[in-house]
């Protein structure tokens, strides 16, 4: 039921209504009463009670509840926990003295991140050597992508360390930020509305989506493949946010660790990129602003409303989104989309993203 929040002279005028019918004789009509300033206190505190209680109102429900706390204890009592800051991990490739083994807390500097060894390595005969790090704080900043450069923190300690490193192909990923409310939100309601099922898709969603930094997962069943489960699914702080290589083992082993019946090993895949093109001519009022605001409303259009699609199960991209996209920033009122000329049709695993964007001269 809603809580409906009277106006601050709808409280007034039911405390002047109260003071009148229960104490005949005072009139609150007048201005330097002390009735009339008492009705005033009593009014700014009965309305800010009803604001205090429509707060509380929106909070007993999941659904409409907008407070982290309430979020958590809501999602809580159906065993979803908020996703926590998590650690980048990956491999770095450098050069150290022939056969030699370098124990674990070597530290490692990329801008203001610093990352250390967690194992033992041993260089080989060349003496190249590959050496397992991780950051030492939390969160999304900790990523970098394959072939980023890294710098030995401490020369003075390993003197026969090369002082440049390399990212290996793989990246080093699985950082990523807290969760916000509004993930915790959406995963704690798809958990109301899928019970767990011992291996349904919603279950595979479920479980990928409970790894910090996944922004959306998609279950399928792999066509002509009785039993295959393939799990697609974006990973936040990557471009486009497409997961890297690591971020896919990274997810995969959270599914192993839950053991669901399956014909396949491996589930977790990236999305395929497909880049569109955007091109819109005689846009009213074209600012910086506006473009940018275009750029980003149709990046969170296909968050919200695309899919990958598969072979077999493709994926269309209505044309029409994207002038629904175009037609509600604010400050457009007038535009023509040349690029996409018609519906964007995905398959193969493919997932749409930002190409080149002409707004003409």
């Amino acid at each position: 039921m809603a809580w409906n929040i009277r106006s601050l002279d709808d409280a007034s005028a039911a405390v002047r209504g109260a003071f009148r019918r229960y104490m005949p004789g005072t009139d609150t009509a007048l201005k330097n009463s002390f009735v009339t300033i008492v009705v005033k206190v009593l009014a700014a505190i009965s309305y800010e009670f009803e604001l205090r209680m429509g707060w509380f109102s929106k909070q007993i429900l999941l659904s409409t509840s907008t407070s982290l706390a309430w979020i958590k204890l809501h999602a809580a009592e159906v065993g979803i926990y908020q996703r926590p800051a998590a650690a980048a991990r990956g491999e770095i490739i450098g050069i150290g003295q022939a056969t030699t083994t370098y124990p674990s807390g070597i530290r490692f500097v990329s801008g203001n991140v610093t990352y250390v060894s967690t194992l033992p390595a041993t260089s080989g005969a060349d003496g190249s050597l590959v050496v397992p790090v991780a950051a030492e704080v939390k969160g999304s900043v900790g990523n970098r992508a394959s072939a980023g450069l890294l710098s030995l923190a401490d020369p003075g300690l390993f003197p026969t360390l090369g002082t440049s490193w390399l990212v290996d192909n793989d990246g080093l990923g699985g950082g990523a930020d807290a969760e916000d409310a509004d993930s915790l939100k959406e995963r704690g309601l798809q958990r109301k509305r899928n019970p767990p099922g011992g291996g349904t898709l919603a279950d595979y969603e479920r479980i990928v989506m409970g790894v910090s930094g996944v922004l959306k997962a998609w279950a399928f069943r792999v066509p002509g493949s009785p039993g295959g489960i393939v799990v697609h699914f974006l990973f936040s702080g990557r471009e486009d946010n497409i997961p890297l290589p690591s971020d896919v083992e990274a997810v995969q082993a959270v599914i192993d660790q839950q053991r669901l019946i399956r014909v396949d090993d491996s589930v977790a895949t990236a999305p395929v990129s497909r880049p569109v093109d955007v091109t819109v001519t005689g846009l009213s009022g074209d600012t910086a602003e506006i473009r940018a605001a275009i750029k980003n409303g149709i990046t969170a259009m296909y968050l919200s409303r695309c899919r990958p699609g598969l072979i077999g199960d493709s994926f269309t991209v209505s044309r029409s989104w994207y002038s629904e996209v175009i037609s509600g920033v604010t400050g457009e009122d007038r535009h023509i989309l040349a690029e996409p000329s018609g519906d964007i049709v995905l398959t193969g695993g493919q997932f749409p993203v930002n190409g080149e964007f002409d707004f003409g001269s």
